[in-house]
């Protein structure tokens, strides 16, 4: 039938690769219809609180009057300002909030995003859309490029009038909890920009260099802190932000001292809290029984296991070459006295009348052979 399409009539192993061809396009299209805020970071740019600011969306910095003539969209979320806005680093919840077009003084859109006075309102995340014009032509291409920006504005330069961060509340506390349940540690900062809050632990000494990452250590005074993974920081109310530690089905590996750091770039403020655990019978947990400091004897047993292997062999050799000198000696040594024996002297003689070199010894005689002692 010639009306039928030629792939239908391809063999069916084509057919097939067909059809996983037409899967991987409408997976590519799936992947490209996500949001884009998953799989682009976004360029970080600050500014000082009452500067101004320019966000450029242009291709290259030579096609950005070129570029007015394209069309050109600015969205807006807010993030990473002050009070009641969230961190521009939680973007999960940001994702789950809509874009906010800019209406761009209701003037079509250019591509440099201009920014009068910027304040705390103004800090977030901004993204462009174009669809590009030729340079030689002026048509339009058939692509769009987006662009994500992160604003920061800052109280620069220092204001002597903000302080260091300060934590509040006594917190991080010290803490007791059962073997193998869930503890949470929360730090609170009192901070007038926000913060940079971070987690550390302390390490044991009598642990060494084997039970910490080196690239996440550092060294304060006499000891070593490693840094630990935490959600970031929250804004609680005006000018407070909380941190939490979580540590999960917690062992005797994370009994010790933890130290929450309040950081912004007037000072840095810290506090830390102890972490003990008790078994269900409410004894105490011995700090790194069965854990890292077992693991540390193994590792210091095993030069004294491979030491023992060379002894044990220079024993095993000695026993052996003891054994060997042994066999030697009964083969060579003789009797010291060979009697004669009137029960057994027929069958003895008999016996001797078939070898080469005849013994006959008499009923008063003792033969005798020189044997040299090794």
């Amino acid at each position: 039938m010639s009306w039928m399409p030629k792939y239908a009539k391809l063999h069916p192993s084509a057919e097939f690769l067909m059809f996983l061809l037409a899967c991987t396009l409408t997976r590519s299209l799936a992947i490209d219809s996500r949001s884009s805020s998953d799989i682009e970071i976004p360029k970080l740019q600050q500014c000082s609180t009452g500067a101004d600011t320019q966000l450029k969306c242009g291709i290259k910095e030579q096609h950005a009057d070129h570029m007015n003539s394209s069309d050109v969209q600015w969205y807006f979320k807010a993030c990473g300002g002050g009070f009641q806005q969230m961190a521009c680093s939680n973007r999960a919840m940001l994702d789950a909030l809509d874009w906010q077009p800019l209406d761009c003084d209701n003037k079509p859109c250019r591509v440099t995003l201009t920014i009068l006075n910027a304040s705390d309102a103004d800090a977030g995340l901004y993204r462009c859309t174009i669809h590009p014009y030729r340079t030689d032509n002026r048509t339009q291409l058939d692509i769009q490029l987006v662009r994500t920006f992160e604003l920061v504005v800052t109280k620069w330069p220092l204001d002597e009038s903000i302080p260091a961060p300060e934590l509040l509340d006594n917190l991080p506390a010290n803490t007791t909890a059962l073997a193998e349940t869930q503890i949470v540690l929360q730090c609170r900062v009192h901070s007038m920009v926000q913060p940079t809050i971070k987690w550390f632990r302390r390490i044991n000494k009598r642990l060494g260099e084997h039970n910490f990452n080196q690239n996440k250590s550092i060294r304060y005074l006499e000891n070593f802190y490693e840094l630990l993974p935490s959600a970031g920081e929250k804004l609680l109310s005006h000018d407070v932000y909380l941190s939490k530690l979580i540590l999960y089905n917690a062992s005797e590996r994370d009994i010790g001292i933890y130290v929450c750091v309040g950081i912004n770039y007037v000072g840095v403020s810290m506090a830390d809290a102890y972490v003990n655990l008790v078994n269900p019978n409410g004894t105490p947990l011995e700090e790194g029984v069965g854990g890292g400091y077992f693991e540390l004897m193994v590792l210091f047993l095993i030069p004294i296991a491979l030491a023992l292997v060379p002894l044990l062999g220079w024993i095993v050799l000695n026993v052996l070459r003891a054994k060997h000198h042994s066999k030697e000696k009964s083969l060579v040594q003789l009797p010291g006295s060979l009697v004669y024996d009137p029960g057994v002297h027929d069958a003895t003689m008999e016996r001797n009348h078939h070898r080469r070199n005849n013994i006959v010894l008499q009923d008063t005689e003792h033969f005798y052979e020189k044997i040299n002692m090794v």
